[in-house]
């Protein structure tokens, strides 16, 4: 999928490079992918402290419920590609400049950064088709659904995510071709990743989220809509404003479209942009209300992950004191 640090380890490895371009760097990357490349580091260091903060909070602070089992999932996995992406940048950048990396390293790092962001696209989807559920089925979803739902579909979802992952990366490895060129063996790979990908998570995420924006703008004319569900279209825009120009790199490197190599580094930046902007989301969302400062972080990720019984409890109390009023 992402062939960037292969790229770039090949040539730095090789030392070639356009002497005459004034815009280049002795390591043969041009000034722009070094300052999106710094930039990049920036963002997925505070990404990693925001996610870090999640994890914390999630996995000792706050109670946990069937929701907070996904939340917490999907701060592991974006916690994975930013720490993935932040060695990646590092060995690219510094690293092989001064020892020698085995490629092999560089593939296995590479590896861990497409598993993560497959099971991003897979935990998201899961955690909007089943809030979609619950507001088309309220009654089935209260009275059927298994206990322990959240932590199975997180596991397969973990599980199903490895497999892909594995099959996109080391596959068709063993194939000798040209440079540049795809095997029958890769491309047959990629068409069924793309069909995965593009034509049944992302459409599923798609019609999830539209009707989770439907449902809020019907109970924002009569009340306050949940602040789970404006977390989870917001954190779905994101995913798709931002992280799908990665795979959408990856089509045009098959297709064999002109474009620049910058707009491959750019979509990493903006992949890393999502999984960073998922705590704040959960921050802002949650800090609407007042609350006193000392209790501001957990209170506001304590109120976006209320448990729903008590999100009820609170309304049915609300619309009796507003009735008696």
């Amino acid at each position: 999928m992402l062939k960037l640090s292969i790229n770039a380890f090949n040539t730095t490895e090789t030392g070639k490079y356009n002497e005459t371009d004034t815009n280049s760097t002795g390591s043969g990357l041009s000034t722009s992918d070094l300052v999106l490349g710094s930039v990049s580091l920036l963002i997925s260091l505070i990404g990693l402290i925001g996610n870090g903060i999640v994890l914390w909070f999630l996995g000792f602070k706050i109670r946990r419920n069937k929701f907070t089992v996904y939340i917490l999932n999907l701060a592991v996995a974006d916690f994975l590609f930013l720490l993935c992406y932040c060695i990646l940048l590092v060995c690219i950048f510094i690293v092989l400049h001064v020892f020698a990396i085995s490629m092999s390293a560089i593939i296995i790092v590479q590896a861990f950064f497409i598993f993560a962001y497959n099971t991003d696209l897979y935990l998201l989807t899961a955690i909007s088709v089943e809030r979609c559920l619950s507001v088309l089925y309220p009654l089935w979803y209260q009275c059927q659904r298994p206990k322990h739902q959240s932590s199975i579909v997180c596991g397969l979802l973990w599980a199903f995510s490895c497999l892909v992952s594995l099959i996109e990366s080391f596959l068709c490895k063993e194939e000798d071709h040209k440079i540049g060129s795809y095997s029958s063996c890769e491309q047959g790979v990629f068409i069924s990743l793309c069909v995965l990908n593009f034509l049944v998570f992302t459409p599923l995420m798609v019609f999830s989220s539209i009707t989770l924006l439907i449902r809020i703008w019907r109970t924002s004319q009569l009340q306050h809509p949940p602040k789970l569900y404006i977390v989870i279209v917001a954190t779905v825009v994101v995913f798709l404003a931002f992280a799908l120009p990665l795979r959408l790199a990856s089509l045009l490197r098959y297709r064999h479209v002109q474009h620049p190599e910058s707009f491959e580094y750019i979509s990493v930046l903006c992949s890393s942009i999502s999984c960073t902007s998922n705590p704040f989301i959960y921050f802002l969302v949650g800090s609407l209300s007042k609350q006193k400062a000392k209790d501001l972080l957990q209170g506001a990720l304590g109120r976006v992950f209320k448990d729903e019984t008590e999100q009820e409890t609170e309304t049915t109390n609300s619309q009796i004191t507003k009735s008696e009023d």
